[in-house]
């Protein structure tokens, strides 16, 4: 993987936005094939076509991801970027929803292992796109494609593009060793700065929940929250556990209990990894919450990528709560991480 990474690097420049990117086209994909299961569980599931045809919405998955293709060939600027990106995600969460069809020889959509099969196809997405968006720092060719860029779309937008603060960092460092780079750091700071503002309420509910948190920080509140999450975690961890025991054994007779031994055994394994983290963060919680929160992670992350893959097996999409309560945890829990280390940094005597 490694290997191949470098390989990829060696004859691309990396985007400061590739993050964003990955993240905007891995949800959209996830949401249209949750989408399309609901709506086609709650209509019945009706066929498009007639008379011996019948039009699979894989195909319509295909023709999103040529749009997005078009759109990328065409036109420039991120907003082609982001648009691209949310139509090929869903244009692939519609085409790999039919996956079941093509792995069976009797074209089964309802085929019971393949909605596992896709969510390891996510997983593997998600891993390959995170190795791509946190590996090494940019090179210097890298930073100023990325200067390049980010200038132009300063002069589009008459505004300076989000996540252009490395760039002017590396052009004020370097500033007079080439007339290109001052340019490019001029067209930028003339440039205002200033995010898409949020709606009047949303804005005001952030500046709550961030008053909140902080007056949280330096005080055992903080503490307590986490505590009573590490909890409520291993609460769930039990319930899934119980309701996959549930599921395995309510029928003697199913192909669910008769070759369903191998996902159960999975789904124990990782939940007691999972318990072993968990009990591990709660242990270094008292001497530093930052090293509590990366444990909690790490026991958050084994459970989405190890255990409910096995849970899907067992329990199809009724493992849906389960794979979006780890999602909303990490998010916030990342989150989190983020912000006890910038206050850490401040902290520090040298700053």
């Amino acid at each position: 993987m490694n290997r191949f990474v470098n390989r990829l690097e060696a004859g691309f420049s990396r985007s400061l936005v590739r993050g964003s990117l990955y993240e905007l086209f891995f949800v959209a994909a996830v949401a249209s094939l949750l989408l399309i299961r609901g709506a086609l569980a709650l209509s019945g599931f009706p066929q498009v076509g007639g008379g011996g045809l019948h039009i699979a919405h894989m195909l319509w998955g295909g023709l999103l991801m040529l749009v997005s293709v078009v759109l990328l060939l065409g036109f420039i600027g991120r907003r082609a970027l982001f648009i691209a990106a949310l139509l090929s995600g869903v244009g692939f969460g519609t085409f790999i929803d039919e996956l079941g069809k093509f792995i069976t020889s009797d074209n089964d959509y309802f085929f019971r292992p393949a909605v596992a099969v896709v969510y390891v196809i996510f997983v593997l997405l998600f891993l390959a796109t995170r190795t791509l968006e946190t590996r090494g720092q940019l090179s210097d060719d890298e930073l100023v494609a990325n200067a390049f860029d980010a200038a132009r779309e300063a002069r589009m937008t008459r505004r300076r593009p989000g996540q252009s603060a490395p760039v002017v960092a590396y052009l004020r460092a370097r500033e007079g060793a080439e007339p290109v780079l001052d340019a490019l750091r001029e067209t930028l700071e003339r440039a205002p700065h200033r995010p898409p503002a949020l709606p009047g309420p949303l804005r005001r509910i952030q500046w709550k929940v961030l008053r909140l948190y902080l007056s949280l920080v330096d005080s055992d509140g903080l503490d307590r929250v986490i505590g009573v999450t590490f909890v409520g975690y291993a609460v769930f961890i039990v319930l899934d556990l119980v309701v996959a025991v549930g599921s395995y054994v309510a029928r003697p007779g199913s192909p669910l209990a008769t070759k369903g031994g191998i996902a159960f055994a999975g789904l124990v394994v990782s939940n007691v990894i999972s318990a072993l983290l968990l009990a591990v963060a709660a242990g270094r919680l008292r001497r530093s919450r930052l090293a509590a929160l990366r444990w909690f992670d790490r026991a958050v992350t084994i459970d989405l990528l190890l255990g409910q893959v096995f849970a899907f097996y067992l329990l199809q999409f009724g493992a849906l709560f389960g794979v979006g309560l780890d999602i909303v945890i990490l998010l916030i829990v990342k989150g989190a991480m983020r912000t006890l280390r910038h206050i850490e940094l401040h902290r520090t005597p040298s700053s």
